[in-house]
């Protein structure tokens, strides 16, 4: 009876604005695209955790070159606001893994600081998939595009992540 009338007296959570765009991706994705010039054909889930209040997005290269990342979402201070920890293959969590970002018209932007450059991730809508793309702005040089991938909906039978 008690686990019920606390039930009752904690209000339901609502998920912002920010992390339900984000939620968007949900399901499984065939990736395509490259990365630094290079095709790296890859897969993709998204899933919901701990209640809708985390969102994580898994990415795993398929190609001869081996990469996998986990980046996890949750809501910034503003509804609309949206903060991210990328977790890649690479190894370390790195301070600047902390992403920080916001809606966008079609989707929404993250962007993690290094200290020689900032990684600009913006995920736009695209008919029934998304589009990833990664802008390197290295201090003292133009911005260049890292990476660019197109996600499309995909079944998750036999999709298998490390992470």
């Amino acid at each position: 009876m008690l686990t019920l009338m606390l039930m009752l007296a904690t209000p339901a959570y609502t998920v912002p604005p920010g992390l339900a765009v984000v939620g968007g991706l949900q399901g499984c994705w065939q990736v395509s695209g490259q990365v630094q010039g290079k095709a790296s054909p890859s897969i993709a889930r998204g899933q919901w955790h701990l209640g809708r209040r985390y969102f994580t997005l898994h990415l795993r290269a398929t190609g001869a070159d081996p990469y996998e990342a986990a980046i996890t979402y949750g809501a910034g201070a503003q509804p609309r606001a949206i903060g991210s920890v990328f977790l890649d293959s690479f190894g370390g969590l790195y301070e600047p893994s902390l992403g920080l970002g916001a809606l966008e018209r079609r989707g929404f932007v993250q962007r993690y600081r290094f200290a020689d450059a900032t990684y600009l991730n913006r995920f736009s809508r695209a008919g029934t998939g998304w589009r990833w793309t990664i802008t390197e702005q290295a201090k003292g040089k133009p911005p260049s595009v890292f990476a660019d991938y197109d996600l499309r909906p995909a079944p998750c039978r036999g999709m298998q992540f490390d992470y």
